[in-house]
């Protein structure tokens, strides 16, 4: 007697509904492994900007929050377009010089390289020319924007005793920064 046995196999059905849970999980494992690398980009980005703000935080915060007014005011200037061309002020916290000296923070730009530095000049006190000690500082800031506190809200421009800094990056961050002037 010769008696076969039916062959076992998996039905269409069966082929494709394991075909749709394997595409489901894919799927779902492809978001979650996306979703965690943005969040490690995302941690790896903070983590640049925190050790780039730190140190120029505390460059300005010792530079401005030690304005000798007795040789003058801070003053802002901006070019013909409106545009940042620096920041300076008499300062007893020098680099370079002894005693009080002027403070000039700008930004250099490259137009060719497409670069921008902010450099920090420090100038001996009673020189009228402009050359003085140039320390490039950061090449990752691309403009600041300087306000004063009027009447509980920033105002554009140098006044009273709250100075806030807003320094723009070149990946379009803003890092407010906000100082007491003490005299």
């Amino acid at each position: 007697m010769n008696s076969t046995k039916p062959v076992k196999g998996f039905t269409l059905i069966e082929l494709l509904l394991a075909v749709a849970i394997s595409a489901f999980l894919i799927t779902v494992t492809y978001a979650f492994f996306s979703a965690i690398e943005k969040t490690g980009r995302a941690a790896v980005e903070n983590s640049q900007l925190q050790s780039f703000v730190s140190p120029i935080f505390y460059l300005f915060q010792r530079d401005i929050e030690s304005i000798n007014s007795n040789y003058g005011g801070i003053s802002y200037v901006k070019d013909s377009d409106g545009n940042f061309r620096w920041i300076e002020f008499y300062t007893e916290n020098c680099y370079y010089f002894p005693g009080v000296c002027r403070v000039r923070y700008w930004i250099y730009r490259d137009e060719d390289k497409k670069e921008s530095w902010l450099i920090r000049t420090e100038l001996r006190l009673n020189t009228t020319n402009n050359t003085g000690i140039d320390a490039p500082i950061s090449s990752k800031i691309s403009d600041i924007e300087v306000y004063h506190l009027s009447g509980g809200d920033w105002v554009k421009g140098i006044g009273g005793k709250l100075i806030k800094l807003v320094i723009k990056t070149k990946r379009g961050k803003e890092l407010p920064l906000v100082f007491v002037i003490r005299t």
